[in-house]
C-alpha cells in the first residue's frame, strides 16, 4: 500500500500542510509527524499502561469522546442527546451509518467550553463490531493529521469493491500503527512466536482487537524473522472469471488452496527469507493437512516443495510452519526452522 500512496498528489499536499520537509516517501514522513504527536500526548501520561487506555487518552488529547453504538436503540438514543442540543449534523446520523459507514466523526457546533470539540460515532452493530478497535483508531487517524479546522465530519468507510481514497487508505496505515503501538508491545514478544502468544498478546493488551489483526500486526513486527500468510481457495491469477470469461465454453478453471496474502516482516526480508503471492500450496503441506481439518497444527518443511504452474521453485530452506484454521482460510507463520 505504502508505495502505491507516496506518488499520489494528495499525500504529497497533505505533507505539506503539515509542515513537512518535501520527500519522495511521504507516507514515512506523515508517520514520522503522528509518532511525534503521540510522544508527546505520552509525556503527559508516562504510565499509559495498555492499548485501551492509550486509546482513550489519545481520543481526549484530540478534542474528541468515543462513542460506541450496539444496536438500533442506541442510535437513536445518541442522536436525540446530540439534536436536543442544538447539533443539526447529527440528524442524519442513521442514514450515515448504513450499509458499509462504520464511523464517522462529527464536529460540534454547539458545545460548553469544557466540552470535547468532536464526537466520533464507532458503529458496532452486527457484523461491525469485529472492526470497532480498528474504527476507532481510523477515526482518530482523521484527528493527528486534521490540517482543515472547518471540516465538519470523516467517516470510516469499508467498501471491498471500490478502491479507498488516498485520504482514507493513509489513515488506515496510521490506525495500523498505533493501533498495536509497537513501543508498549515490544515487552510482551519475546523468543518464538506462535499463535498462543499472539493470542496471549490480544487478551492481555488490546482485547478489543480481532484476532486477524492482531495476527496481521505483531507478526509484521516481531523481532524475529516471521513470514504471515492467508492461504485460501482461489484461482490462478491468469484463469480469474471474468465477464466475458463466462461465455467461454472452455472448462471451467479449477480453485486450488493458494498463498493469496503474503506478508514478510522487516526481519525477514534482511534474512532473505521470503514466499511467492498466489502460490499453489503443496499437497503435502501441514497447511494443507490444517486446512482439510479445521485444526491447528506446526510442521518443518522445506521451501523447495512449493512449485508454480511452470515448474519454478523456491529456493531449499528449512522453515517452521504454524498453521491454524481461521474461518475459510489458514492463517499461517513462517519462520526459520532452529
Amino acid at each position: 500500500m505504502t508505495p502505491g500512496l507516496n506518488s499520489k498528489l494528495t499525500i504529497h499536499t497533505l505533507a505539506t500542510d503539515l509542515g513537512l520537509r518535501q520527500s519522495e516517501a511521504p507516507v514515512e514522513s506523515i508517520l514520522g509527524f503522528c509518532r511525534r504527536r503521540m510522544k508527546s500526548f505520552l509525556r503527559d501520561f508516562p504510565d499509559c499502561a495498555s492499548l485501551a487506555q492509550l486509546t482513550d487518552f489519545t481520543a481526549n488529547k484530540l478534542g474528541t469522546v468515543l462513542r460506541e453504538i450496539n444496536n438500533d436503540r442506541e442510535l437513536k438514543d445518541v442522536q436525540r442527546e446530540f439534536i436536543d442540543q442544538g447539533e443539526r449534523g447529527f440528524v442524519t446520523l442513521e442514514e450515515e451509518l448504513n450499509g458499509d459507514v462504520y464511523g464517522i466523526t462529527l464536529k460540534r457546533q454547539h458545545r460548553n467550553s469544557w466540552e470535547p470539540q468532536y464526537v466520533s460515532i464507532i458503529d458496532c452493530r452486527g457484523r461491525k463490531a469485529q472492526r470497532r478497535y480498528h474504527t476507532k483508531w481510523h477515526e482518530l487517524g482523521h484527528l493527528l493529521i486534521l490540517t482543515d479546522q472547518s471540516r465538519l465530519a470523516f467517516r470510516r468507510t469499508h467498501d471491498p469493491i471500490h478502491p479507498k481514497s488516498a485520504e482514507e487508505s493513509i489513515v488506515d496505515v496510521i490506525a495500523g500503527e498505533f493501533s498495536f503501538y509497537e513501543p508498549m508491545l515490544r515487552p510482551f514478544m519475546k523468543g518464538e512466536i506462535s499463535f498462543n502468544k499472539i493470542e496471549a498478546i490480544r487478551c492481555e493488551c488490546c482485547p478489543e482487537a480481532s484476532g486477524y489483526s492482531s495476527i496481521l500486526n505483531l507478526s509484521k513486527m516481531w523481532p524475529m524473522p516471521c513470514i504471515w500468510l492467508e492461504a485460501a481457495m482461489a484461482y490462478k491469477r491468469s484463469e480469474r472469471p471474468t465477464a466475458q470469461s463466462s461465455f467461454s465454453f472452455r472448462p471451467a478453471p479449477e480453485m486450488k488452496l493458494r498463498a493469496v496474502h503474503v506478508n514478510p516482516n522487516d526481519r525477514a526480508r534482511e534474512t532473505g527469507l521470503s514466499m511467492i503471492p498466489n502460490w499453489r500450496v503443496p499437497k503435502s503441506s501441514v497447511i494443507h493437512r490444517v486446512f482439510e481439518s479445521a485444526q491447528e497444527d506446526e510442521a518443518v518443511e522445506d521451501l523447495a516443495a512449493w512449485e508454480s504452474s511452470d515448474g519454478s521453485r523456491l529456493a531449499s530452506r528449512q522453515v517452521r510452519i504454524r498453521a491454524k484454521k481461521l474461518g475459510e482460510s489458514v492463517h499461517v507463520l513462517v519462520t526459520a526452522a532452529t
